[in-house]
């Protein structure tokens, strides 16, 4: 009513007058109206749009117009104030105080000065992030007159806790948030700006799990709302809520009427989404896949056929274990809708899945070389032990088991194969596997078979030490104490060396000896004066200690000493190969690499010159 008021006085003034400095203020409330309608309609948006901030713009043009042209308007507080809200909404909280400041030390008896504290009191809290600026909020609240004269109670009223809800918002405190909205609600001007503030309840409400409150005021803005966009998002909000709630009968009549309805055509793909959900919460998973895969014919390119091939791929992964089908499913996620919420986690499955695809590849080939296939094959899988009975090999069975493997190996390859190279290898990709599955793709079970494989089928390894604890940690959250607890006590017997005793050493607060680092001390010293007496004693570190964490280390220390002291590059480039290839994530890793490429160089550049001078001899 007091827009319509001022808006009517200014097209008398028009009407007498034909100011110029009135079109360009109307034109500039305009505009911010505008800008202001767009800027609350996409309230969940931290950014403006380009539209929001054109006009913003266009709005702070014309006040500037006013303010510098015409100083002797009637509308030069006005355009200060109006050019104020429009650098707030621009993020320009030190620009907007600039012009709040100078109304109130140029109109000290403007009617505006009580909104213009309002904004004042805005930009202060997003400048200082003060709960000084809550205070300020309430005592204007307690201290409004309702008896002012200029009519803009409700409007102060409504705006003041506005602001009160957003900072106990940003401190967490959100029952006194939603309580303030819903008082910004109810002192609204007018019924958009009633229905804006229900939305907004509805939407913060909905975001803390408090959906009875949600529920009711989604409600509220079907109801009235004129915004038809919102409307849509409210029905579709109120359907979510009632599937999240178990209200089952209610979303599929919410559903059905919504679907024969003309008038929401818009979220007809939303809807359908929402029925797959529901079929899934209802245990319906055949009727939920058919409803996934119908939304995908029928709304391509769209984000709930997005989310439709995410779910789809989900269901073919944690239910079918088909990986190949479940990759197809994932890939399409973004061909769909490259701004789905669900492309980077569809991303990272596909990676993972082809991960696993390579792993598997990986083991079959090593498996292939280390026992050949057939009656060798056949023989290995024999001694294969099971989950359940990881626990009953002793010690001189697993001595017994090891050599079982060895000559089964030596007698297929006719001793030709490097197997400790092979076993190496393949319990590094039994590893990576387990890990894909326990850890990235939650099949504790699939995953602990293989790090048993590497713990009871193979020789120790870099890796055995590293499958126990995994283990044991698998025990453990699966409930099984005494399981890991025994694995646990397996690791620190047999592999007291290793990085992951040490750990398991921390957490216990006990204290280990450190054999390892003693002898690298020892090697250390003879470096410089012995520099092959210090390669043999870090030969005998590993070999002592195969498992030890300092292996990378111990390594890089005898490339260091080939590479710089007795200047042989080939035994040199095989060390930094060996720590690139079994320590890939370590930190020397990334230094071996380089010397790698550096040292690869310098031999190609050694041969082009010998290949060049024998050329030149040949001529002569």
């Amino acid at each position: 009513m007091n827009k319509l008021v001022k808006i009517f006085a200014l097209m008398l003034v028009l009407f007498a007058g034909g100011c110029a400095y009135f079109n360009t203020f109307y034109n500039a409330i305009q505009f911010f109206e505008e800008a202001e309608q767009e800027i609350v309609t996409a309230s969940n948006s931290e950014q403006l749009s380009n539209k929001s901030e054109e006009l913003l713009q266009k709005t702070i043009a014309r006040c500037n117009l006013v303010v510098a042209k015409y100083p002797e308007s009637r509308f030069h507080d006005d355009a200060l104030l109006l050019r104020a809200k429009a650098f707030y909404y621009q993020g320009e909280f030190q620009l907007s105080k600039g012009s709040l400041d100078r109304l109130n030390s140029e109109f000290p008896e403007s009617p505006l000065l009580n909104e213009a504290r309002l904004w004042t009191i805005r930009c202060q809290w997003k400048n200082e992030s003060s709960k000084a600026s809550l205070e300020e909020t309430l005592y204007f609240i307690g201290e409004l007159e309702d008896n002012d004269r200029f009519g803009r109670i409700r409007s102060l009223r409504s705006l003041a806790h506005t602001i009160a809800s957003e900072i106990y918002q940003f401190y967490g405190e959100i029952d006194s948030a939603l309580t303030h909205l819903e008082k910004s609600a109810e002192y609204a001007a007018n019924r958009l700006d009633r229905m804006n503030a229900h939305y907004t309840i509805a939407e913060r409400a909905y975001e803390e799990g408090r959906l009875n409150i949600a529920l009711e005021n989604y409600r509220k803005v079907i109801s009235s709302h004129p915004n038809p966009k919102r409307v849509e998002t409210s029905h579709l909000q109120i359907v979510r809520i009632y599937r999240e709630t178990k209200m089952w009968e209610e979303a599929s009549e919410e559903i059905e009427e919504l679907t024969t309805n003309e008038k929401f055509s818009g979220i007809k793909a939303d809807l359908s989404l929402e029925l797959a959900k529901l079929y899934e919460m209802q245990g319906r998973d055949d009727e939920a896949r058919k409803r996934y895969e119908v939304i995908t014919e029928d709304f391509p390119k769209t984000a709930a056929s997005a989310e439709s091939y995410f779910a789809l791929g989900t269901a073919a992964l944690d239910e079918e274990r088909d990986y190949p089908l479940a990759r197809k499913y994932f890939d399409n996620v973004e061909r769909e809708f490259r701004e789905s919420t669900y492309a980077p986690s569809a991303r990272v499955r596909v990676q993972e899945i082809d991960d696993l695809l390579s792993v598997s590849e990986a083991i079959e080939k090593v498996e292939v070389s280390l026992f050949g296939e057939g009656e060798i094959k056949e023989e290995t899988e024999k001694i294969a032990i099971s989950v359940d009975r990881l626990l009953n090999v002793d010690s001189e069975s697993s001595v017994k088991r090891e050599e079982e493997i060895e000559n089964i190996t030596n007698e297929s390859q006719d001793g030709i194969i490097d197997t400790t190279k092979l076993y190496q290898e393949l319990s590094q990709q039994l590893y990576s596997a387990g890990e894909l599955q326990a850890f990235r793709f939650g099949d504790t079970e699939e995953g602990m078979k293989y790090f048993v494989r590497i713990v009871n089928d193979l020789p120790s390894t870099n890796r055995t030490a590293q499958a126990l604890y995994s283990l044991s940690y698998l025990y453990d959250i699966s409930g099984d104490s005494v399981r890991a607890s025994d694995l646990r006590n397996r690791l620190m017997i047999d592999y007291s060396d290793s990085e992951y005793a040490m750990e398991i050493a921390r957490s216990q607060s006990m204290i280990l000896a450190d054999a390892p680092a003693e002898l690298m001390v020892q090697s250390e010293a003879l470096t410089d004066g012995d520099p092959e007496k210090a390669i043999e004693l870090y030969e005998s570190v590993l070999k002592q200690y195969p498992n030890t964490r300092y292996a990378p280390v111990v390594l890089l220390s005898m490339a260091h000493i080939y590479d710089r002291s007795l200047n042989d590059l080939d035994h040199a480039l095989e060390v930094y190969e060996r720590i690139a290839s079994d320590y890939e994530k370590s930190e020397q890793a990334k230094f071996a690499g380089d010397r790698i490429a550096l040292l690869k160089k310098i031999k190609e550049s050694v041969v082009d010159t010998t290949s060049s001078n024998d050329s030149k001899k040949n001529d002569r």
